[in-house]
């Protein structure tokens, strides 16, 4: 597992009803900007996203954009 500041935490906007988002444990914001204050963790939430993952996220979101998905009819 990463060292405690590559650590990333899903959480979510304390007014409900919104995306998770991703947080790393030594950060002030998410990575959307979003203030750590105005996150939380829901009861629900706050636990260690994949590295692994947070790697690839990138990366399948360019490939998705280059490759769209096709509509069938």
């Amino acid at each position: 597992m990463a060292a405690g500041g590559r650590n990333y935490r899903a959480l979510i906007k304390r007014s409900g009803g919104s995306p998770l988002h991703l947080i790393r444990d030594d950060a002030e914001a998410s990575l959307c900007g979003i203030p750590r204050a105005s996150l939380s963790g829901g009861g629900i939430f706050d636990e260690v996203v994949c590295p692994e993952c947070i790697e690839w996220l990138p990366k399948r979101i360019e490939f998705s954009d280059e490759h769209p998905k096709v509509e069938r009819d």
